[in-house]
């Protein structure tokens, strides 16, 4: 069969075939059980071996549909196979591929599935991302944990964001530190993943992000110190609410969120009272601006 002639729906195809064969042998008879067993175990093995041909050597349509066919198949003979198509060039190729990873689990999946989490390809990261999900933490975490302190910006902010997702608390303490990386990207997703794992050993440099010069980090950690609830950050949110307008309407949620209902009116009569104060001095600068023309003038 050459490279040419196979498409995605004659793979497909050959896949359903096996899968119902392989159904088919569980309500076989006994008697021919074993021999059919051994026949079908080695369509698959040829199958496989096919597909293998195919990813080495087809153009760009050939190998995204070999890498289809083998993320069907759910057989670990493909991991290796399915690792190394993590580096072809064609970006459909590299999806199929960490899908294939991800049907096939195991051990032996997560370290490229790991990898994956670099790939420029957002449809890559993102099913490299979901993969890593369901897989057992246990095994998973070792992994991880190398990856939060990666040189590669990208790999410390995609970690720090799966973490987050995955409510890991064990990284919390790689967190805090992420949290005031050189790169305002991943100290957002450092303060996102501690908002969404919740440790209140995360409140000081919580309160710090506060005042770190990105406006989504700002935010960020506002709402991080809203989900910990922990008293110590009125003063903060207060001084928030005061002096910056832009950041007023989160901060107020967070305060009446920590201190209650109540807690919102005091802030509300300090905005009145500094508007007043504002007005007021206002008047008494033009009132001097006012004096000193005339003195000019005269």
């Amino acid at each position: 069969m050459s490279t040419a002639s196979v498409d995605s729906k004659r793979i497909e195809a050959l896949v359903e075939e096996l899968k119902t064969l392989e159904q088919d042998l569980t309500t076989a008879d006994i008697c021919c059980k074993r021999n059919v067993a051994d026949q079908i175990a080695s369509i698959r093995t040829r199958l496989l071996g096919l597909l293998a041909d195919l990813l080495a050597t087809g153009d760009d349509a050939t190998r995204r549909a070999a890498a289809y066919g083998l993320s069907k198949l759910e057989d670990s003979r493909c991991i290796p196979l399915l690792a190394d198509s993590l580096s072809d060039p064609d970006e459909g190729v590299r999806v199929w591929a960490v899908e294939g990873l991800s049907s096939c689990g195991g051990n032996a999946a997560l370290l490229p599935l790991v990898r994956a989490l670099r790939d420029e390809s957002v449809y890559v990261y993102y099913s490299a991302c979901n993969a890593l999900k369901s897989v057992d933490r246990d095994g998973l975490w070792p992994l991880i944990e190398a990856k939060l302190c990666s040189k590669d910006i990208t790999v410390r902010k995609r970690a720090a964001k799966l973490v987050g997702d995955m409510g890991e608390d064990r990284a919390v303490p790689h967190l805090i530190a992420l949290a005031r990386d050189a790169d305002r990207g991943v100290r957002y997703e450092a303060v996102e993943a501690l908002r969404k794992i919740g440790d209140p050993a995360s409140f000081d440099v919580l309160a710090d992000c506060l005042e770190d010069d990105s406006r989504d980090v700002r935010i960020a950690a506002i709402q991080a110190l809203r989900i910990i609830g922990d008293i110590r950050a009125v003063e903060p949110l207060v001084a928030i609410c005061i002096e910056n307008e832009d950041l007023r309407i989160p901060a107020l949620q967070a305060l009446k969120e920590i201190a209650g209902d109540e807690a919102v009116t005091p802030v509300i009569e300090a905005l009145d009272k500094a508007r007043e104060l504002v007005s007021a001095t206002a008047e008494q600068v033009m009132g001097i601006v006012a004096e000193s023309h005339a003195r000019v003038v005269s």
